[in-house]
């Protein structure tokens, strides 16, 4: 069942041991709720001090030394690994167009948004082959804008996060036969304080972005939580090598309703 009914919500990832990579952020939280209410057992991971997660762990998802040691741990401590939700992403108030951007910037960018995910891909992957039965599933945090083109754009986040959709769609082809399905998912505008913020630094800025949301909203914490549990579960068994737009229309729109 996708959803709830009654107030409770269908424990379609019991015994199953999730890692939240990024679990200090609203969505991170949100997500590590969500799988901890579907009867998952689940890893909070940040290098930010933080209290998700039935085991909290503290590390650098860039720093591969530690990525690497990190699942060692938690496997070691709970003998499996069944889901892996990469939920890492950085902007850079720098981050403009390449024409401005500052070569910092840009590394910075690739570093926090990509290589991030493809060391927790590196080292996480093997231990979900390697759990009985193999199989699993990855989640990728990318980004609308990985999939259209933008005046105004992030350019490196943007970048950044189509490498992230382009990663997950080789792996979840290059893995569709063990078992472990990687997935990556289109983030549209969730409902966050610092979503807000970067929207409304210019106050004409929220007025024209929502010109260009179908649904003239944004999408809230629950919707986002509830779709990558849905990922995350055998409800998604058949999909893999996916960039789930999650963006109440963007991607899709070209005029939009009055």
């Amino acid at each position: 069942m996708f959803g709830s009914m009654g107030g409770r919500v269908a424990e379609r990832l019991a015994d199953k041991v999730c890692m939240v990579n990024g679990a200090a952020s609203l969505i991170g939280r949100a997500v590590a709720d969500r799988f901890a209410r579907e009867g998952a057992v689940v890893v909070g991971v940040d290098k930010l001090a933080h209290s998700v997660g039935e085991q909290v762990v503290h590390a650098d998802l860039t720093d591969e030394s530690a990525v690497e040691a990190m699942y060692r741990e938690v496997v070691r401590d709970h003998g499996r690994l069944d889901v892996i939700y990469n939920n890492v992403g950085l902007m850079d108030r720098g981050d403009r167009s390449v024409l401005e951007m500052s070569l910092q910037t840009w590394r910075n960018a690739q570093e926090a948004n990509l290589t991030s995910i493809f060391l927790a891909c590196k080292h996480g992957i093997p231990h979900l082959l390697a759990t009985e039965p193999t199989g699993g599933s990855v989640i990728n945090a990318a980004s609308f804008l990985a999939a259209v083109g933008s005046a105004t754009a992030p350019m490196a986040y943007a970048a950044a996060k189509a490498g992230v959709v382009q990663l997950s769609r080789d792996l979840g082809v290059h893995l569709a036969r063990s078992g472990v399905r990687v997935n990556a998912v289109l983030f549209g505008p969730i409902e966050t304080p610092q979503q807000r913020e970067i929207l409304q630094r210019d106050p004409s800025v929220l007025e024209k972005r929502l010109v260009h949301w179908p649904m003239g909203r944004f999408g809230t914490l629950d919707e986002a939580a509830g779709t990558i549990a849905f990922l995350a579960s055998d409800d998604a068994g058949f999909i893999t090598g996916a960039a789930i737009p999650l963006d109440g229309g963007i991607t899709e729109a070209f005029t939009v309703p009055e």
